[in-house]
């Protein structure tokens, strides 16, 4: 892996200190060498700052200031980033071990793949993992439903964030899932079947509260997810196949990879990589 691309790695954060030296930490004890980390933090008055400068020797560049939010700070920390490749952690979220050496290999394949996407682990306030989540492989019509990326198991390419133009701060819950939206407008997406991210459930996470069947908030939350699908595809509804496909997907889809020829070559194919050593 000759001429290896810098990876940007951006955290917004704010008031997640209970968290975020373990985040910080995830993405330091990454086994490849060209990294930069860059913490947009929204004025933090829980101790966060000092767990920033702690670690700052590790950080290309952080700021902690009043932002709009995380969109905005999203956005601030991904004009300041100077990689080819992006992805975006939150300060409550993990990377798995190897997650960028093992996206940076994926996305080296083909060029005109854009963005590469993992499965994920779900932990909770102690880092104890609760559940897991195996991601589809990719088709645009997944994201008319609830379906989206794990962002914290999700790199893409820089240029093309840039030229979606970034993260909708308009939006209050589905930045995450229009900007991949966009992106696979755009560009082709794969999906790599291993765990590239840790996606921690606490009381104060706000997908926890998202997740409920019934409220407020959990209702918005999906009504932008819909909103967000028709507006980059249209309200055209999938086939019948298709939607027999997206159940048939959540009921079978682990039992299919475990049969799957090709899985089983993408599985060996990651333990080489991180079996192999990295040629800077």
């Amino acid at each position: 892996m000759a001429d290896l691309p810098l990876v940007s790695i951006v955290t917004p954060s704010f008031n997640s200190g209970r968290y975020l030296e373990e985040t910080l930490l995830s993405v330091q004890r990454q086994d490849y060498p060209h990294i930069e980390h860059i913490v947009i933090d929204g004025g933090s008055t829980d101790g966060s700052v000092d767990i920033i400068r702690k670690h700052e020797k590790h950080l290309a560049y952080w700021v902690s200031e009043p932002d709009r939010g995380q969109s905005n700070a999203l956005n601030k920390g991904s004009a300041r980033a100077r990689g080819s490749i992006l992805a975006h952690l939150c300060a409550d979220d993990l990377l798995a071990p190897s997650a960028v050496r093992i996206a940076v290999y994926f996305l080296s394949l083909d060029p005109t793949v854009g963005l590469v996407y993992g499965d994920r682990l779900y932990i909770d306030a102690k880092g104890n993992v609760v559940g897991i989540h195996r991601c589809p492989s990719h088709d645009p019509h997944m994201f008319r439903k609830d379906l989206t990326l794990p962002d914290e198991a999700t790199f893409f390419r820089r240029a093309l964030f840039e030229e979606v133009g970034g993260i909708d701060e308009d939006l209050e819950f589905s930045m995450g899932h229009d900007l991949w939206c966009k992106l696979a407008k755009i560009t082709q997406m794969r999906h790599i079947p291993a765990f590239l991210g840790y996606f921690r459930r606490h009381d104060s996470s706000k997908s926890v509260l998202f997740d409920q069947p019934c409220g407020d908030l959990g209702a918005r939350y999906r009504e932008e997810h819909k909103q967000a699908y028709r507006r980059h595809f249209g309200r055209g509804v999938p086939s019948p196949v298709l939607k027999k496909w997206y159940r048939f997907c959540r009921q079978m889809r682990l039992l299919l990879e475990l049969k799957s020829k090709a899985h089983r070559h993408e599985v060996q194919m990651i333990r080489q990589i991180i079996s192999a050593p990295l040629c800077d």
